[in-house]
């Protein structure tokens, strides 16, 4: 297990008050992570600690330093030094708490499909930190007795069955819902995380990516449950907040430069065959000494097809032999590739037709409307 911090950033002009603010945070923060650490076990997977230590703290360093607009939260710079534990757990999830005490389970790094992703959930735990997100909710809702906020946070974010069985029974969890907070909060660090994520080498469209394919896993999820989903505002609607907030900033949606479910792949096939993938779906097996080339130059173009969200119409067999998608050639039978062109063709096409068919339903089950791509 990697307990890795921040390191010192360049001193600010911080007065005395906002620095006792900090230092109580930093303060609790120790003490909630002596609580969760009774719930939650350190990862074993060295790997996993390091590469969320490496992101975390590029995504920390310019939260130390940088000022971004603040929807819900305390928008003044506020340092620190961040620490980052991954704990085991196949939950897809991670949380945040007060002094950049920052936890990610191991499901959650392993649905990562790419630094992208990851650096994306980071960046927006970092905010829910920065933005000091539990001060903020401490302030505003004085109904809550201060000893009770501990048990807030261990039912929502270690998810232990005892603490949700005593909110329940007190009704502390529903009043924390009822107020809002949560959902401003995850709303302001989803922003938050955008404006940091744009101020790295990662590409923030793997903030989208990571939504999208969060709310299709967790479409079925029932609304009784006391966990870290009924807390947090639907992921469909993050997602399509978060894809506004992309196309009003310019930002082209390449999905398959973030992932690799919305990616071709091009790998050796049978008898020296050359086979071509879009996720886990094999397309068509080209064959002959120019296999390799046909198969990367139908990749490139499947991949900007498909990262346009096309419509089932937009997709066509010419000649026989072709198979074109928005006017660019996808695929071209030669008669290497066999006897029965017209079959491989025909073949292919129903693959394709499975594959639009299935993004556009994944990602209208993601999102509020149907304008997925810019």
């Amino acid at each position: 297990t990697i307990w890795a911090q921040t390191p010192d950033v360049s001193p600010i002009q911080v007065d005395q008050k906002h620095q006792r603010e900090i230092d109580n945070d930093v303060k609790m923060g120790k003490e909630y992570s002596e609580q969760v650490l009774k719930e939650l076990k350190p990862s074993d997977n060295k790997e996993y600690s390091e590469r969320v230590s490496r992101i975390g703290h590029e995504m920390a360093a310019i939260a130390n330093r940088s000022t971004v607009k603040v929807t819900w939260g305390d928008a003044r710079l506020s340092p620190y030094k961040y620490e980052f534990t991954v704990v085991k757990g196949e939950d897809v999830n991670a949380f945040s708490l007060p002094g950049g005490f920052i936890f990610v389970y191991e499901g959650l790094v392993k649905f990562c499909e790419s630094d992208d992703e990851l650096a994306g959930v980071l960046a927006h735990e970092v905010s829910h930190a920065s933005f000091r997100h539990i001060a903020t909710l401490r302030r505003e809702q004085s109904k809550f007795d201060i000893v009770n906020i501990p048990l807030i946070l261990a039912a929502i974010f270690s998810k232990s069955p005892e603490a949700s069985n005593i909110l329940v029974g007190t009704d502390l969890l529903n009043r924390a819902i009822g107020s809002g907070w949560s959902v401003r909060a995850e709303e302001a660090a989803d922003f938050g995380g955008l404006q940091y994520m744009l101020q790295t080498k990662y590409n923030p469209v793997g903030m989208l990516t990571f939504m999208e394919r969060l709310a299709f896993k967790d479409r079925g999820l029932p609304n009784a449950n006391y966990s870290i989903f009924q807390t947090h505002p639907p992921t469909s609607e993050r997602a399509s907040a978060l894809l506004d907030r992309l196309q009003e900033k310019q930002i082209a949606i390449h999905r398959s430069q973030v992932t690799t479910s919305f990616k071709s792949r091009v790998v050796p096939g049978e008898e020296g065959t050359v086979e071509l993938w879009f996720g886990k779906t094999k397309v068509y097996a080209f064959a002959g000494s120019d296999a390799l080339e046909r198969a990367d130059a139908a990749s490139t173009a499947m991949d900007s097809f498909f990262d346009s969200v096309p419509a089932l119409y937009e997709l066509t067999i010419v000649d026989k032999t072709k198979i074109v998608g928005q006017d660019r050639l996808l695929i071209e039978v030669s008669p290497d590739d066999g006897t029965n062109a017209a079959q491989k063709v025909e073949l292919a096409f129903t693959q394709l037709k499975k594959l639009v068919f299935d993004l556009n339903y994944r990602l209208w089950q993601s999102h509020d409307r149907a304008t997925l791509s810019s």
